[in-house]
């Protein structure tokens, strides 16, 4: 399985507002999202062109796009951008047959070394909705910590909810993709040194 990142295109504006036009109610309430905060399709549209032409020490917006196998399948975010200073990141997978896999928080720990290494921030925090168990399992799955919680919006397109603060690192990020190679080239059926359990080829990651 080919598992990327890359940076945002023009073309990809129109996939991330359909993204976000057809969102199914039952998503927008999962993921906390307030639809009469959502701009029409149009001003979205013109909102993501200014933000995708804007130099990285003066964007407030990022985009990663997520591909498997050579499609598109999501995109992880950087948003409130300061630059060589903090970031918020959020992530979403558009294709539903997507989710649930065990590739999201490779694809993340990807988008998440990117950012660092794109707006030289010293720091990234992730908030999704405490109910919101995607999200919530990968983070913790992959190892990063969780900060805190508190009550506010996650984005100026959410409504007001109970937030899980998950500090995001780059060392975190590398230790998540080395145990996820490692795991890939050992054969399947070997035992795991530490567990003494038999390994299977699922990816996990």
């Amino acid at each position: 399985m080919e598992v990327r990142v890359r940076p945002w295109v023009q073309d990809d504006i129109s996939k991330i507002v359909h993204y976000w036009m057809t969102i199914s109610d039952a998503d927008a309430e999962r993921m906390g999202c307030d639809l009469s905060r959502f701009p029409s399709t149009e001003e979205y549209t013109r909102i993501l062109t200014e933000q995708r032409q804007a130099p990285p020490e003066t964007a407030v917006a990022f985009y990663s796009m997520w591909v498997v196998n050579g499609e598109t399948i999501g995109f992880a975010s950087l948003k409130n951008i300061e630059y060589g200073i903090r970031g918020e990141m959020h992530l979403h997978i558009w294709d539903a047959k997507e989710r649930g896999r065990g590739i999201g928080g490779r694809l993340f720990c990807l988008s998440a070394i990117d950012f660092f290494e794109r707006f030289k921030v010293r720091e990234i925090v992730c908030e999704p909705g405490a109910s919101n168990r995607y999200p919530n399992r990968m983070l913790q799955k992959a190892g990063f910590s969780l900060a805190g919680s508190r009550v506010g919006r996650s984005s100026e397109l959410s409504k007001e909810l109970l937030l899980n603060t998950y500090a995001i690192t780059r060392q975190v990020a590398l230790n998540h993709l080395n145990r996820g190679v490692q795991e890939r080239r050992r054969p399947a059926g070997s035992l795991d040194s530490d567990s003494g359990q038999k390994t299977s080829q699922r990816d996990d990651s």
